[in-house]
């Protein structure tokens, strides 16, 4: 009987939610037509069979870069046979590069490694309808605003009807980007050209297009043509870790006068743009000075994780990856947004100013916990370890 009754219970809201997702697809429609001035013909095609679709709300809450640490990240999306498959691309196609760089001076060891990182070289482009997967984030509007934006950008794409995809529907991610090197439709609009001239601009299949776009994307995004993503590093033993961190950019110069050498020994190479100390695994991991490219790749996809990831695969490819062996792989996540507001809520008690325990790790939660380091004689880099977040939870 208590089964039935849950049985029940599920299927009426499951109805609910279809009804109240039909009535806003239904006013959303009307927007597109009314708002924006999209056909009818159009917006009926491009929405036909959309439903709401769970399986994007639950990628949505599952994104790799938010659950997993820097090590298991890593060692995902670095594969050996991904990193040896650039390596014969750089040469492979070199001749394609040297037509992209004349007009795009953008380094290939890079644009192989964001075709790397987004579709394994155009081998897993997304299978998800992309009107769906906006319309579905739309309405559950955790950021309805911005996948409106990229809702009416695809359209626009539609619209104008010279771009060619290999599905009878535009697929792509959960999030809506598209083609071989993951494109939100904003940045098609905006940056995707027909660089092989053959009439159509085809981000899926044509190398010459994809990679080119790629290219004037990250020139137009602030890309430094002369300068690498960032470079291991020694620091001093006074070195002040409260100057450590992304937030924190500094000139070279500064760095030089506070004692930061390449790690072989070598002065930090020159640079006009801030620069920053980064510890991705806290004062026993790699350490880095990161120029202005690897803030760049924020641009692309906002997370330092995928931005590391980016930097790495490009010096592997071209065999400059001497800090390698200094990552730990097998580094493991346990926190939690429950876990994370554990600990600010911790840290505000003890005084050192957390500030919102909203469950999200950001600044102020990481000086906060510097300085609970400093109060138990540790090293205060902002690296969150297992033991020492069990020592201020007990």
């Amino acid at each position: 009987m208590k089964l039935l009754v849950v049985l029940s219970l599920l299927f009426s809201a499951n109805l609910f939610a279809d009804q109240n997702f039909k009535k806003f697809l239904k006013n959303l429609k009307t927007e597109m037509i009314q708002n924006y001035g999209f056909s009818q013909a159009l917006i009926e095609d491009a929405f036909k069979g959309v439903e709401l679709n769970e399986d994007v709300l639950h990628a949505d809450r599952n994104q790799p870069e938010l659950k997993k640490s820097f090590g298991s990240y890593l060692k995902r999306v670095l594969s050996e046979k991904r990193i040896g498959k650039g390596k014969v691309f750089i040469n492979e196609l070199a001749s394609l590069f040297d037509d992209i760089d004349a007009i795009y001076p953008v380094q290939r060891r890079f644009l192989l490694s964001f075709w790397a990182m987004e579709t394994n070289f155009s081998s897993y482009t997304g299978y998800f309808d992309v009107i769906e997967a906006f319309a579905t984030l739309i309405y559950d509007g955790r950021r309805g605003k911005f996948f409106k934006a990229e809702l009416i950008s695809i359209l626009k794409v539609l619209q104008l009807g010279n771009f060619r995809y290999p599905a009878e529907r535009i697929q792509g991610s959960w999030a809506g980007a598209i083609g071989s090197t993951q494109f939100l439709p904003s940045k098609i609009l905006r940056y995707a050209i027909d660089f092989n001239n053959d009439g159509v601009i085809n981000m899926w299949e044509s190398r010459p297009d994809f990679l080119a776009s790629s290219a004037k994307f990250l020139q137009g995004e602030g890309w430094t043509a002369d300068e690498h993503w960032g470079y291991p590093i020694e620091l001093p033993e006074n070195f002040n870790y409260f100057e450590s961190g992304l937030k924190t950019k500094r000139t070279v110069d500064y760095w030089r006068k506070k004692g930061i050498t390449l790690q072989n020994g070598e002065a930090l190479p020159d640079s006009e743009n801030l620069t920053a100390v980064f510890l991705p695994q806290g004062h026993k991991g790699p350490k880095f000075l990161v120029y202005n490219n690897f803030f760049t790749i924020f641009r692309w996809n906002y997370s330092a994780k995928y931005a590391l990831a980016i930097g790495m695969m490009s010096d592997r490819i071209t065999d400059q990856a001497t800090y390698w062996n200094e990552i730990n792989f097998d580094e493991q996540s346990f926190l939690t947004k429950k876990i994370i507001k554990r600990i600010q809520n911790q840290l505000n008690q003890l005084g050192f100013g957390a500030g919102k325990a909203d469950g999200i790790w950001g600044q102020n939660s990481t000086r906060a916990f510097q300085k609970y380091q400093v109060s138990r004689n540790l090293v205060p880099d902002g690296y969150l370890t297992e033991e020492v977040v069990g020592q201020l939870l007990r």
